[in-house]
């Protein structure tokens, strides 16, 4: 997600001084604006805060870019109505565009070999067959020695290996292979301990080698046990981290998606939404093929799906917004952007929007009654 204010009314915090003088005053608008010093201008903002005083705030707008939302966020966004909205057309600027072209054979070549390098290491360790059972007979991949694997397919070729015969220990995270698997493993970047028949990785080397024989899969295509792609993520912080940000990197290009917060925080829902993804953009590149329009083939789009758009909203509305979506309790996207939004506007008008936010950090209470985070105490 990026923001950036555009643009914004000339002077916000001495025009809104201005509009809120001229209330009070005989003299016009220009006559105040030329009188109006930063000490002033500064001490009148605080009085207008203080009593409430929001009117003169609407004659001061803000405009931002805003990029990288889902469509999601967007239908919470337009529901505050005192804006204007420009959003990016799926109708018109197409994800999918160069895959309805054609297809990329020299891709699905690469993944396929990849694929049959897994199976090679995974079938040569003395994996079970059954769990590939439609992909082996499809390929007619045999098992294959160490010294049969290209440099360039090693990382995949070990990790069929680990997932066949490799093991991860309790408490330290700590990894281990059969001895047996040494001059294999000596080809990679990792100096391994012999520890009885078995060669042992612990801690960063450990995150470290399995960052490495999963980068670059490709999670909806690749071959890899998910239940020990899963475990290795609950065992290690550090590792479920590196994967969690290559996810999310591949579910923007490849779906031009957002990653939601509560699914990028546990691996089983991570995989279960890529799932979903390749599911929905499947469907909508085999509807499109058939000739259905475009505009309907996006009906099966997620609400992740990403968007850009510029929103220009006035003082008074950015703070009913910043009040409802600055909030614990909001959702986590909208929330973020929120706050982003808020500081934004904050280096240009700090005063203006010194009490800006969620409601507890202007009052010191929670209004939420019982739906309260905890974070201030609620008010009777």
């Amino acid at each position: 997600m990026r923001v950036k204010v555009l643009t914004h009314t000339p002077e916000p915090e001495k025009t809104v001084a201005a509009a809120a003088r001229l209330c009070y005053s005989n003299a016009g608008a220009c006559e105040i604006m030329e009188n109006l010093t930063e000490e002033k201008i500064s001490s009148f903002i605080q009085k207008l805060m203080d009593m409430g005083h929001m009117s003169p705030t609407e004659h001061v707008t803000f405009t931002f870019a805003i990029e990288g939302v889902s469509r999601t966020l967007l239908a919470q966004l337009t529901r505050h109505r005192i804006a204007s909205y420009s959003v990016q057309s799926l109708r018109y600027n197409n994800p999918f565009k160069e895959e309805l072209k054609k297809e990329d054979e020299t891709e699905a070549a690469k993944l396929k070999s990849e694929n049959e390098t897994y199976l090679k290491g995974f079938l040569y360790a003395g994996g079970e067959k059954a769990l590939y059972k439609s992909f082996i007979e499809e390929s007619g991949v045999l098992p294959a020695l160490p010294e049969e694997i290209p440099e360039e397919n090693l990382s995949h070729y070990v990790r069929g290996i680990f997932d066949a015969a490799g093991e991860i220990s309790n408490g330290s995270f700590t990894i281990s292979f059969p001895g047996t698997f040494s001059s294999i493993l000596a080809r990679t970047p990792f100096k391994f301990t012999a520890e009885g028949e078995r060669l042992l990785l612990s801690g960063k080397d450990a995150v470290d080698f399995c960052l490495h024989i999963y980068g670059g899969v490709d999670f909806a295509g690749s071959l890899f046990l998910r239940e020990k792609l899963v475990e290795l993520c609950t065992r290690s912080a550090d590792f479920f981290s590196g994967i969690k940000k290559q996810a999310e990197d591949y579910i923007a290009y490849r779906y031009y998606c957002v990653l939601p917060q509560a699914v990028a925080n546990n691996p089983e829902a991570l995989l279960v939404y890529i799932d979903a993804l390749e599911t929905c953009k499947k469907s909508y590149l085999a509807m499109v093929k058939m000739g259905i329009d475009r505009e309907d083939a996006r009906y099966v789009l997620p609400m992740g799906t990403r968007t850009n758009l510029v929103v220009t909203m006035n003082v008074r509305s950015l703070y009913n917004f910043f009040n409802l979506r600055c909030c614990e309790r909001a959702q986590t996207e909208i929330r973020e952007l929120a706050r982003m939004m808020l500081a934004e506007v904050k280096k240009i008008a700090p005063n203006l929007f010194k009490k800006a936010g969620a409601p507890c950090e202007a009052t010191g209470y929670c209004p939420e009654g019982e739906l309260s985070c905890g974070r201030y105490p609620v008010r009777n």
